[in-house]
């Protein structure tokens, strides 16, 4: 049991010590926005490009998505959800990939320097991945599925 506590213990303090100081220290009572642009291609697929910002929306000043997506393939239609306004949301599209290949690129900017970021891209077929990083960075995700 002793044991136990030396363990966990330095870690919980840490992770204590992490919220109120950590790279969020100035939005350590907010909880993460999130953005969630629902993208449906021409062969039927729809992808979600969404995003954890561990800040508050009011600080989000833009976001830019990248998409690169099969020949020709081609956007049917972008729904914008979210807490970020579709105005501060960009999304450009490339056919330009291999069948059954999808890349996403995503940058969030903020008023705030590094503000940690998770960029999710999921597929409607069951496919999803994340990358996470920090505002002003290009996260990069990546799926393929035939």
């Amino acid at each position: 049991m002793n044991r136990i506590v030396r363990v966990f213990l330095p870690a919980a303090l840490a992770f204590t010590v992490w919220l109120g100081v950590g790279p969020r220290a100035g939005h350590a009572a907010i909880s993460p926005c999130r953005t969630d642009p629902l993208v449906t291609l021409s062969n039927t697929v729809q992808i979600t490009l969404h995003e954890q910002i561990y800040d508050s929306s009011n600080d989000v000043t833009g976001i830019a998505y990248q998409l690169h997506v099969p020949k020709g393939v081609f956007v049917l239609s972008v729904i914008y959800y979210g807490a970020v306004p579709a105005n501060l949301q960009k999304l450009t599209v490339y056919a330009d990939e291999p069948p059954g290949t999808y890349d996403g690129y995503t940058t969030v900017s903020t008023g705030t320097t590094n503000i940690p970021v998770v960029a999710y891209m999921s597929s409607d077929i069951l496919v999803s991945t994340f990358a996470s990083g920090y505002s002003g960075q290009s996260l990069h995700n990546y799926m393929k599925f035939l």
